[in-house]
């Protein structure tokens, strides 16, 4: 049985997972123009990729948050990254990302893939090659700093 054409298969992941995916980013990166750009180039990608790419979902959740990473490091080079009480959101989710963005950049990703876009530690390990017991150790770790940095902001 023929697989499907690479247009169809990007078009149901699109549909499927792209609210998610731009959400998930837009949580990381603290920035919509960032979101939209990382998952317009994520789908991109895949197209321009083809008939190699074998999952479509995993491939543009990989990219758009390798895009968004770059993104940031060359804001973060060039000067402040922008607040993001800049972008019209409501205020817990300004709160949010911004105690989101206190945290090392890896630690930030893992929960936001894990409690935004929903993926469990051992879809992330299939996806990333890492064994599912290191997934799940750094995400116990980034889960009990981001409690503490959130228990900080209460208390305030």
């Amino acid at each position: 049985m023929a697989e499907e054409p690479i247009v169809d298969r990007v078009r149901t992941a699109y549909e499927s997972t792209h609210a998610r995916l731009w959400r998930s980013v837009l949580a990381f990166s603290g920035s919509r123009e960032i979101a939209d750009d990382a998952v317009a180039e994520a789908f991109a990608q895949v197209l321009r990729s083809g008939d190699e790419v074998r999952n479509v979902e995993a491939w543009a959740w990989r990219s758009a948050f390798a895009i968004a990473r770059g993104e940031l490091s060359r804001r973060t080079a060039t000067g402040p990254v922008p607040d993001v009480a800049d972008e019209p959101m409501p205020e817990p989710a300004v709160d949010l990302i911004r105690t989101l963005r206190q945290l090392p950049a890896l630690d930030r990703e893992l929960l936001v893939l894990v409690h935004i876009g929903g993926w469990t530690p051992s879809e992330l390990a299939e996806i990333t090659s890492t064994p599912a017991s290191t997934v799940r150790v750094r995400l116990y770790r980034a889960n009990r700093r981001a409690r503490a940095l959130f228990a900080q902001g209460v208390d305030r």
